[in-house]
């Protein structure tokens, strides 16, 4: 009996400890967006900073980017992870499995780099005075670097959209990956006997048993960027912010009464991404990709 618990037992702090800082983090937190502050005398629940918020024009505007980054973030980091994850396996040596060690490091490598450094690059390689537009000049493509689109703190979100598809696309790519390696070659060398190409294998044979975990992973990302901070604190513009961003201005900017929406804010994030993550469940489960509660 002591052996099978013994586990369980040297585990028990770290988990207890997580469990406090996260469970009891987000319920101090559903408080206070219901108004619950007893330190400042406040006692009452009350949904009274829902309704504002909800009533708030600001509030609709964040919302409305935050669903275009995410919604475009997840659109082109999934087509660039299927293209990866198809290229890795299809467009290498006699077999579509046979690729090398060096695209696979390569190609792992944005999975390896933190959102924040890779937004601080992003502002070091996109900026108009940044490697890419005097890079494009000094070959000739641009008449000065001034004339390269403004792609870092641009109203629509073009430089988040642009980082999160780089981030992002790999973990799409490796997602995919394992489906694609269940496959074994054999599917590609009975496709080649019944005379079908590279184009109708993918469309017939590869797509079908992609598209579940594609759609999985993308609920995955979708959650993550629409409640992300790093990557829009630094590249986004100071109105109207992402939803995030927002919610960490109101909190900090000293107005102690804003400090209730703020949490509102993070409480239907928090709520968004548990739905998503839902979603992706559902989704692995509903086409065999979970069993059990694990990937299989």
């Amino acid at each position: 009996m002591w052996q099978r618990s013994k586990p369980y037992l040297l585990i028990a702090p770290a988990t207890g400890a997580m469990l406090l800082l996260f469970v009891g983090g987000l319920w101090e937190g559903v408080l206070q967006s219901l108004g619950y502050r007893p330190l400042v005398g406040q006692s009452r629940l009350t949904l009274q900073f829902y309704e504002t918020l909800l009533s708030s024009a600001d509030f609709w505007r964040s919302l409305g980017l935050t669903l275009r980054v995410s919604i475009l973030s997840t659109l082109a980091g999934g087509v660039l992870g299927l293209m990866i994850s198809v290229c890795l396996v299809m467009l290498a040596g006699a077999g579509p499995f046979k690729h090398s060690r060096f695209w696979r490091h390569v190609f792992q490598l944005p999975l390896l780099i933190p959102h924040f450094v890779a937004a601080y690059l992003a502002v070091v390689m996109m900026i108009q005075t940044g490697w890419i537009p005097r890079l494009m000049f000094a070959l000739g493509f641009l008449d000065q670097p001034a004339d390269f689109p403004v792609l870092v703190q641009d109203r629509f979100g073009w430089g988040i959209v642009l980082t999160y598809a780089w981030k992002e696309a790999p973990f799409i790519a490796w997602m995919l990956y394992p489906v694609l390696y269940r496959t074994q070659e054999k599917w590609w060398e009975v496709a080649r006997v019944f005379g079908s190409g590279r184009w109708a294998y993918f469309r017939e044979i590869l797509l079908p048993l992609l598209l579940p975990a594609w759609m999985t992973a993308s609920f995955i990302v979708f959650a993550f960027t629409f409640s992300a901070f790093e990557v829009p604190y630094l590249l986004g513009v100071t109105y109207p912010q992402m939803l995030p961003v927002w919610s960490f201005e109101m909190y900090t900017g000293g107005d102690l009464t804003k400090r209730p929406a703020a949490l509102a804010v993070n409480v239907l994030l928090a709520g968004m991404a548990v739905f998503f993550g839902w979603l992706a469940h559902r989704t692995g489960r509903r086409f065999g990709l979970l069993e059990g509660g694990r990937w299989e």
